[in-house]
């Protein structure tokens, strides 16, 4: 039988020791008929109401006859269940088995009239036609003890009113707490002008045009040169018979020629399709084709990637900027689309979402005050171009009329050399995705820093930052198909709810920000009070157009919204599971399906599942994300061979590696028989911890020789996780990372006092030419 202690309830504390004693009591209203059977109904309400509040169907409720003895009736209740249903389940309810008896209940009626101290998470005496519900201080703050005693009301009465309604059918909520839910929490009604991202950078570039807009290693370009150069390009493309409307792959590293492209499209009406140099050629091409790209831009680097499925021009090698810089301005609507954003798929491949202007501009400018970007900022260009982050971390700066700065490759990897540039370059404002984050913010930092802010995304944070710091930390929340849906200064929240607050919640995600609204919906789409876990749906001006050529999955995503259907018609389904705060803030505790964020990027497992499947020697693949001891998600492949050979690790990783992005290879391997349920399909609750011993290579295991190796060896173990690693092992294949090379290789720095750079680790992956490396620079260093 499934029981929750006390402190699962929704809004209860965790509680540092016993209870001491002092409690909350809340007078409840009594309703028609009560009398004729106060235990059964106060039994049946308490049930009813902790099955609403946390989905358990068997429960442990307390009944207290005598002041020395409380029996634990074993009911069981779902949503379906009637009024009379559950008051004959009550009546007929056993006493607890033995075994059961020393677990707590979830709830206690008392009609002795001694209650003095709290029985359980919820105690409800009742006596003499009178109703009492207690609740424990220590573990229920004023506001959570209130809102019980309302709904326990509610349900009191339902149950009494309608003998044959459903627990499921019982309203919890009052019309004052449907009020501040859905209209006062979605107070983000805000203006936001009209002018596009490409027409404000236009202003920009006629008001201040030697205003530096972007400044890479070596290089400078004003908004004049910034605005000039996009003119140029759009001249060519439509030179090439490129039409509004059209979608335009854009594929490159960061870097000014990216932001040229993207200002190019925008200023024809074009879709850009953010396509990333680094990706795998199989998966460019299936994006260029899958969304009907008219031409592809990029660099000679690059063109073997892209081309053969659309006319490709190369930014590096045409002579586009012959093109005159007059200025180009094909008329834009708020629905048309400016980018097509690829991102994980069940199906195998990726699902491809149409991102609007309107949505856009909205993000664009919630971002800028979210941050009080001005002209002075300075900002940055760190995530990943294939993706629309680029959104809000680089237009919102260009928006205003600040700089944006792109760090040479080697920088963004490691948190003391980014710390360094931030402070070098004099940076104000940053996005990051969560790891990064987190060792950042544990740094040492000075007071006088410039830094003003960082915007935390990609993933839940976890644990809250030092108290202290110089600058802010904003958490963000959102996805592609809805922009960025809510933020919350985790910095100022940190500080007020105090040492003791911080230990009892995790950093939500806020409030939605300007022009969204957030509801948090149970599984028939009904408002849940705070507390309460259920899935995250957004409305407003934030939401994109749907998914590209998906009809089916953009239907399911995207539905008729029955919360406030007149001011926001669509409403979108997030899958996220998520609660209130009181005041208001939403928290994400987890998904309603198998997606994960990994180094801030969404991935579905099933995509990488069914590429699995693919590889030769694989029958059947699992893929479960975990978290390393540095809290970074892991993934893990729990791979079932054919009838011939089993595969190898390399052949794998190299199969996934030419078909997937870095981030959603996995790291470690298991093979071997996958345990299935009764049902047949694979029981990944059953799944073991993936093993810390060295896997399966084609490498001969071989042990160091000497202090240094031994030394170096241990560090590998440690940043790895791993036990057995040989000395001719390659990092990559033992689960490896950039992550994990940028950490090894700052520690290996610390430790030997020697420049080593993360490009060495990739050059020489293994700890004997690492040791040699080290033995080489180690004199200079000295």
């Amino acid at each position: 039988m499934a029981v929750t202690t006390s402190s699962s309830l929704p809004l209860a504390r965790v509680l540092d020791g016993a209870r001491t004693g002092a409690l909350h009591r809340r007078t409840l209203a009594v309703p028609d008929g009560f009398a004729e059977r106060p235990e059964a109904y106060a039994t049946a309400a308490l049930a009813a109401l902790v099955h609403r509040y946390t989905g358990e169907t068997d429960l442990l409720i307390g009944r207290r006859r005598r002041p020395d003895l409380t029996e634990p009736l074993a009911i069981r209740v779902d949503g379906r269940t009637t009024a009379d249903e559950l008051l004959r389940a009550v009546s007929d309810a056993p006493v607890a088995a033995e075994e059961g008896t020393g677990r707590p209940a979830h709830a206690v009626v008392d009609t002795t009239g001694a209650v003095s101290r709290a029985l359980a998470a919820l105690t409800l005496s009742a006596v003499g036609g009178a109703l009492e519900l207690a609740l424990d201080r220590d573990e229920f703050d004023a506001d959570a003890a209130d809102q019980y005693a309302r709904h326990l009301e509610r349900v009191l009465a339902a149950l009494a009113a309608g003998p044959s309604g459903t627990v499921r059918d019982i309203a919890l909520l009052t019309d004052e707490e449907l009020h501040r839910t859905l209209v006062e929490w979605n107070d983000t009604e805000g203006t936001v002008g009209p002018a596009y991202f490409h027409e404000l950078v236009a202003r920009t570039a006629r008001r201040t045009p030697d205003a530096l807009a972007v400044i890479l290693p070596g290089s400078r370009l004003t908004y004049r040169q910034l605005d000039d150069r996009a003119n140029q390009l759009a001249h060519r493309l439509t030179a090439r018979g490129v039409r509004p409307g059209d979608r335009v792959g854009v594929c490159f590293p960061r870097s000014a020629e990216s932001l040229i492209a993207q200002l190019a499209c925008f200023k024809l009406a074009c879709a850009a399709i953010l396509l990333d140099s680094d990706f795998p050629a199989d998966r460019i091409r299936y994006m260029i084709e899958d969304a009907s790209a008219a031409v592809v831009l990029t660099l000679a680097a690059h063109e073997d990637k892209v081309g053969g499925l659309a006319p490709v021009i190369s930014l590096d090698t045409e002579d586009w900027w012959t093109e005159p810089v007059t200025e180009v301005g094909e008329p834009v609507e708020a629905d048309d689309l400016i980018h097509i954003c690829y991102t994980s798929g069940s199906t195998g491949a990726p699902k491809a979402v149409m991102v609007r202007f309107g949505a856009a501009r909205n993000l664009i400018h919630s971002m800028a005050e979210l941050c009080g970007t001005t002209s002075d900022s300075q900002g940055t260009w760190l995530a990943a171009p294939g993706y629309g982050m680029i959104e809000v971390e680089c237009f919102p700066v260009l928006a205003r009329g600040g700089t944006v700065h792109i760090p040479d490759v080697s920088v963004v990897s490691s948190e003391h050399r980014l710390q360094e540039w931030f402070l070098r370059e004099g940076i104000t404002t940053a996005l990051l995705m969560k790891p990064m984050a987190e060792r950042l913010w544990r740094l040492e930092w000075p007071e006088d820093t410039p830094l003003e802010n960082i915007r935390v995304c990609g993933e839940r944070i976890q644990s809250w930052p030092p108290a202290g710091l110089p600058f802010r930390l904003i958490n963000l929340y959102g996805s592609a198909e809805a922009t960025v849906v809510a933020s919350c200064d985790i910095t100022e929240l940190g500080e007020r709810l105090g040492e003791r607050g911080r230990v009892r919640r995790l950093p939500p995600i806020g409030r939605p920000t300007t022009n969204v609204t957030t509801y948090v919906l149970d599984e028939e789409l009904r408002p849940l009070p705070p507390g309460l876990v259920g899935e995250l749906c957004i409305a407003g001006v934030s939401l994109s157009a749907g998914y590209l050529g998906r009809p089916e999955a953009t239907a399911e995503k995207w539905i008729d919204n029955p919360v406030d259907p007149g001011r926001h018609p669509v409403m979108y389904r997030t899958g996220d599971l998520a609660r209130y705060w009181p005041d208001g803030s939403i928290e994400i505790v987890g998904r309603t399906d198998n997606q994960v964020k990994v180094r801030g990027n969404r991935v579905h497992l099933g995509e990488i599942e069914v590429v699995l499947t693919t590889l030769p020697g694989v029958s059947q693949a699992a893929v479960l994300a975990r978290q390393d001891s540095q809290g970074d998600v892991q993934l893990t492949a729990y791979i079932e061979p054919g009838l011939e050979a089993a595969p190898s690790v390399r052949d794998v990783r190299r199969g996934l590696s030419q078909r997937l992005p870095s981030f959603m290879v996995p790291t470690v391997y298991v093979i071997g028989g996958l345990p299935t349920s009764t049902n047949g399909k694979i029981d990944r609750a059953a799944l073991p911890e993936p093993p810390r011993s060295r896997p399966a290579l084609d490498t001969p295991y071989q042990a160091p020789a000497g202090e240094l190796e031994t030394s170096l060896l241990g560090l590998w173990t440690e940043v790895l996780e791993l036990d057995g690693v040989g000395v001719h092992d390659n990092f990559f294949e033992l689960g490896g990372d950039s992550l994990r090379a940028a950490r090894l290789t700052e520690l290996v720095r610390e430790r030997c006092a020697v420049d080593l750079e993360i490009v060495d680790l990739f050059d020489e992956p293994t700890v004997a030419k690492m040791a040699e490396l080290v033995a080489d620079r180690a004199p200079a260093a000295a």
